[in-house]
């Protein structure tokens, strides 16, 4: 490969990296948002008193968070294309790089040493040993809308039964 055809590879590869951390970084804005808006209803749910208005935000805040799923779903379908773009486009054109393209027993001994794991003491060496397992922070993300929607869903459920069987009870 001549040093212009190298020079147009690395330029792509830059492209793809770029493209990528613009997709988690659009993710975590997104999610943010979400985030807020969730809690700024949930605070108001709990401090509006009028039965009307905590109708409205408990269906408002149901909603949110199911497009909060959707909106997040969405961002790890790109984030995932855009990774594995990057994957196979390393491995054809800079193999020697192993980030992306980096063999999974590999990544596990980066991890390992990254961690110094095989040094620390007890209550590092068993959180560590958990992050070795690869939790994956955009699932757990997307684990926290689900929990939002959850507890909207409770939060109405509760609400509707007291309203109907306890006189001018809403939670």
């Amino acid at each position: 490969m001549d040093n212009h055809e190298y020079q147009r590879h690395w330029d792509a590869y830059k492209v793809l990296i770029e493209t990528r951390n613009l997709e988690i970084n659009l993710f975590w804005q997104r999610s943010n948002y979400f985030l807020v808006l969730n809690t700024a209803l949930a605070v108001g749910f709990f401090n509006v008193k009028e039965d009307a208005y905590r109708w409205a935000l408990v269906v408002f805040g149901f909603l949110t968070s199911l497009l909060w799923i959707r909106v997040s779903l969405g961002a790890k379908y790109w984030q995932a294309k855009w990774e594995q773009r990057l994957r196979e486009y390393e491995i054809q054109f800079f193999p020697s790089l192993e980030f992306f393209g980096a063999s999974p027993k590999r990544i596990e001994e980066d991890a390992e040493k990254g961690l110094d794991f095989f040094k620390a003491q007890w209550p590092k060496k068993i959180l560590y040993q958990r992050a070795l397992r690869k939790p994956s922070v955009s699932f757990s993300m997307i684990l926290l809308a689900v929990m939002f929607l959850l507890g909207w869903l409770a939060v109405g459920c509760i609400s509707l039964y007291l309203h109907r069987h306890v006189p001018h009870c809403f939670i």
